[in-house]
């Protein structure tokens, strides 16, 4: 897909407490995480956010900006995305997921283009909210399950225009360990 009006994004101020170091600069296989991520991204996408801490979550091809609201998880970092991204699409990875690929952006994209507010891949009955593509339609039906402090993502979503798509990892020329997950140092 050509289309390249996309913002990227990669969360990156988790806390990172099973891991026991900041998850965001770990190297796995030789590249820090939030690197792979940015390169990742931007082949698909002309601006990529990364929402952490700009004092250390800096990226080549990147801008780092705080969270607006820290402490709320997921939800208060795709927020502040959603409100400073220049486009009003965007692709929202977590940067600890090594194994997303080309294939997955290129069908989030494709389905956002639809006519939804979110695209959200599922499989085994697990849905990846940190693996999805957003529309800046989301922002006030986020922002107010944020002010009633409802925070979780299905939450969120069940508020917005969101299509789950099925994506099954093993089968149909998906990787096995697409969204695989780095939480701690066994994960490595």
């Amino acid at each position: 897909m050509t289309d390249r009006q996309w913002t990227g994004v990669i969360l990156a101020g988790g806390k990172s407490s099973r891991m026991g170091r900041d998850k965001a600069l770990m190297e796995f296989d030789g590249k820090r995480m939030i690197d792979r991520t940015v390169e990742l991204l931007r082949q698909h996408v002309r601006e990529i956010l990364v929402i952490g801490d700009p004092e250390k979550h800096t990226a080549e091809h990147a801008t780092t900006i705080p969270d607006e609201q820290p402490g709320k998880g997921p939800l208060g970092g795709i927020i502040t995305a959603l409100k400073r991204a220049r486009y009003v699409r965007l692709l929202v990875l977590a940067c600890d997921l090594p194994a997303i690929n080309d294939h997955l952006l290129v069908t989030l994209k494709k389905e956002l283009d639809a006519g939804f507010d979110a695209v959200i891949p599922t499989h085994k009955g697990l849905t990846e909210p940190l693996a999805a593509a957003y529309h800046k339609h989301c922002i006030e039906a986020f922002e107010k399950n944020l002010r009633d402090d409802v925070l979780k993502m299905s939450d969120a979503l069940a508020a917005v225009r969101a299509v789950h798509i099925d994506v099954m990892p093993g089968k149909d020329g998906w990787p096995m360990d697409l969204f695989r997950n780095l939480n701690s140092p066994t994960d490595l």
